[in-house]
């Protein structure tokens, strides 16, 4: 059942797209079960209906990770659209340069699906009542984000005792209990009555919900600091598994599909290897123009040896974080080479 708030979203954006335009928009089909893709809603345009849209909604969606947003849409099997309470003129350029569809509840709109060509923006919020913001649940909260990711990276996880499923996600044993049945309650895991009967389910939907939160409720919590360096290319020979430290981000993306180049490196490193990494990799805190370096604290126990990398779960959210074309691309591809194991049919 498609969460009230959600729901409200998208009959507001509809009857603002109507009060804007003349078009009327169809709901045909409200949450489809597609387990991999978990589409909230499928559209069509009255008077066009062979252009059909799979709808991704998405309350308070400035303040939601773009990259992600962006990633999810052009995911869907078929023509995607974000519906939203409010998208603002910027965010509407930055969607229209993706060639994201999308439509809100002040009647600002991007549909580009010939022979319709429609874009409106700068629209104000409009002053209505949406739901409150759907509530946090445990599981997204900056403990519970550390299980959800052990479970991303390892999904037979759920069916490991507590004890050492805490051990895995560097969580206190009692968030494990409360994480488990919030996950059971958002059917993210399914317990056919036996303790060692658990599994994850729809494990796109999951990571995409871990990917949204990760950057705004966690990541923050484990930053280090930003340093610079006047070599560009410091990271190529740099042995990083000396610190027991780990490349993220660009670097991570880039020595995962041989695509990108790195313009910025990111890096997981135990705080007691701070000093040390800093003076052998020359960093400094000046102000002034540099090669960017980002380190944060590591969140998880050391289980499986990725060559210095972090897992790509990991680096596919920092990648996406960025909201960079190039970085969204690389995330793509690291999601088709080493993701889509996970998904199966439910």
């Amino acid at each position: 059942m498609l969460p009230n708030n959600q729901q409200e979203v998208l009959e507001k954006a509809i009857n603002a797209i109507y009060r804007e335009t003349g078009l009327r928009l169809e709901i045909i089909e409200l949450e489809k079960k597609d387990q991999q893709f978990g589409i909230d809603a499928i559209l069509c345009i009255e008077g066009y209906e062979p252009l059909q849209f799979a709808a991704e909604i998405k309350q308070w969606a400035q303040h939601i990770n773009f990259g992600a947003v962006v990633t999810q849409i052009k995911r869907l099997p078929m023509r995607g659209i974000l519906v939203a309470d409010y998208v603002n003129p910027n965010m509407a350029e930055r969607l229209k340069k993706e060639d994201i569809q999308f439509i809100d509840t002040a009647g600002n709109a991007y549909i580009k699906a010939m022979p319709l060509y429609i874009f409106i923006k700068g629209n104000r919020q409009p002053h209505i009542e949406i739901q409150k913001k759907e509530e946090k649940t445990r599981a997204f909260a900056q403990t519970g984000l550390k299980v959800v990711y052990a479970f991303l990276c390892n999904p037979e996880l759920v069916n490991a005792p507590y004890r050492q499923i805490a051990e895995t996600a560097d969580v206190a044993l009692g968030t494990v209990g409360w994480v488990v049945y919030d996950l059971k309650e958002a059917g993210f895991i399914i317990d056919r009555g036996n303790k060692r009967n658990r599994r994850l389910a729809h494990y796109q939907k999951l990571l995409n919900r871990w990917v949204e939160t990760f950057p705004e409720r966690l990541l923050p919590k484990l930053l280090i600091g930003e340093y610079k360096t006047d070599n560009h290319d410091w990271w190529k020979n740099f042995n990083i598994e000396k610190y027991n430290a780990y490349w993220g981000g660009e670097i991570a993306g880039a020595k995962y599909t041989k695509y990108l180049k790195p313009e910025i490196a990111t890096v997981y490193l135990p705080e007691g290897n701070i000093n040390k990494f800093i003076a052998e990799a020359r960093l400094y805190k000046a102000e002034h123009k540099g090669t960017r370096v980002k380190i944060y604290k590591p969140f998880w126990q050391k289980e499986e040896n990725y060559n210095g990398l972090v897992h790509p779960v990991l680096a596919y959210a920092d990648l996406i974080a960025t909201g960079d074309a190039r970085n969204l691309e690389t995330a793509r591809m690291i999601h088709e080479q080493y993701l889509t194991q996970y998904i199966r049919e439910d």
